[in-house]
Formats: C-alpha cells, structure tokens, sequence
C-alpha cells in the first residue's frame, strides 16, 4: 500500500514538471520530424564563388529529411539531409570545322572536330567564323574556320548529408528560413568538361520563406548558391556556381 501511494505521489509529481517542460503544440508553427519533396531548376552558371565553368543549366527532384534539434520562441534550428535521384545538368559544347576555299582543286573541303564541352562557347546562336589565309610557297590557301555551338545533356544524382536549417519566428504562419547543406554528385559522365571527373563534392546555402497551412504542413520557396567542383581529384577542376530557384512541399509532426 505505502509502495502504491509513493508510486502516485512520484506520478502526480512528474506530470506537471513535463507539463511545463512542453511547448503548447497547438502554438506553433514547427515540426519535430519533417518530411519534403522538392523541385529546383537553375538556367545559368557564372563565377560566384570559385566556378569557372559558365552557361551550365541544372534541374533537380529531390527529397529531404529534417529532425529538429533546438526549439525556441523566436527560432529554431533542425538537421536536414537531403537526396536528389534525378538531376539533368545541360552543357555547352563546341564543334570546330574547317572549311577550304583555295587553291580550286581542293575547294570545299572540309574536316570537322568531334563535339566536345567547353568552359564557355563563343556563340550560342549562329556560328562564329574566322577567315584562314596562308600560304604554302606559291600557292595560297584560303578558307573560314567555324564554331558551332550546341548542348549535350548528362544525368546526375547527388546526396548530401550535411545540412542544417534555422527558421525564424516558428509561432507565424510565415517564416522566414536559412539552410546549408553540404554533400557530393555522381554523373553518367565527367562534368563540367572531359578530364574533370564524373564524382564531384557539393556545397550550397541559401534564404526563403515558409508558408504554414497548418501545424503539419507547408509550403516552402528558396533560392540557393550551390557549388560544385572535384577538389583536385581529377586532371581539371573548372567548378560550377550556380542560383536555384527551389520550391518545397514539407509535412510531418
């Protein structure tokens, strides 16, 4: 009988400590266990922070988890890691032809290099020519070199398991939100260039807002700076800096 009362007592004892030691559910806007899919396209690269490799256009569906670490009232701050199975990465290429106009007898004969990617095509709407003229003793040569634009596209896929996320003022419908996330990327073929490597580390931060529907689900809107580059593990390492426009559907409790 002592036994069942000091049980009761330690129980009506604790429920109130825990009481107090929960936030009210209903008063915010925040998930312990967040899941998320989302869709990202970015239409250009240019040198941002450290890429060289310019004109590169990357698409993404990916997935994200996120376990909130720290809960306060005017923010709170979650882990996140996220993964992309489906990436298209679309590059500039480059096809160099020669194309001879004298001396008569060998007139429109042409050679043509095989398409390449480069770091940056000169023209990406009508070719760039360029006139040859030399001479081989007495007999001139003439002719026009051309560079052919064009795009080729490489599948890619990507995980990054290093990420976090802070969001501001969790008791509104609005939030506004900061992440970074840090990982690596597979490609079916070496990016951005050949002798760049097909494994490249990633690295991106970014800002948005996060709209509540309800205490369980949102709708988010970003925009990103994601970075890319093989750390020097392959013969060339151009890198690519490139802005995401990121938009995510999270629910979870």
């Amino acid at each position: 009988m002592r036994l069942a009362r000091l049980g009761l007592s330690i129980v009506l004892l604790f429920i109130p400590l825990t009481a107090l030691s929960q936030e009210v559910p209903d008063a915010l806007y925040s998930r312990l266990n967040t899941f998320s899919s989302f869709v990202e396209y970015s239409n250009d690269s240019s040198r941002i922070i450290l890429g060289d490799a310019r004109n590169r256009k990357i698409g993404a569906l990916g997935f994200q988890y996120q376990r909130r670490l720290v809960n306060r009232g005017l923010w709170n701050f979650s882990y996140a890691a996220e993964m992309r199975p489906g990436m298209l990465e679309s590059d500039p290429t480059q096809t160099d032809i020669t194309v001879q106009i004298l001396p008569v007898v060998s007139a429109g004969v042409y050679t043509r290099d095989s398409t390449h990617p480069v770091l940056l095509c000169r023209s990406s709407n009508t070719p760039y020519s360029i006139s040859i003229n030399y001479s081989t003793g007495p007999v001139l040569n003439t002719g026009n070199y051309l560079i052919v634009c064009g795009r080729r596209t490489v599948i890619e896929q990507s995980f990054s398991p290093a990420g976090m996320r802070f969001n501001l003022m969790p008791r509104h419908r609005l939030q506004l939100t900061f992440s970074s996330l840090g990982g690596y990327m597979f490609s079916t073929q070496e990016v951005p260039v050949p002798t760049a490597g097909s494994f490249n580390y990633t690295f991106e931060f970014g800002a948005g807002l996060e709209f509540f529907r309800s205490h369980n689900r949102s709708v988010r809107l970003e925009y990103q700076m994601q970075h890319y580059s093989n750390k020097k593990t392959a013969n060339l390492n151009p890198g690519v800096d490139s802005g995401f426009f990121k938009l995510t559907y999270a629910f979870g409790r």
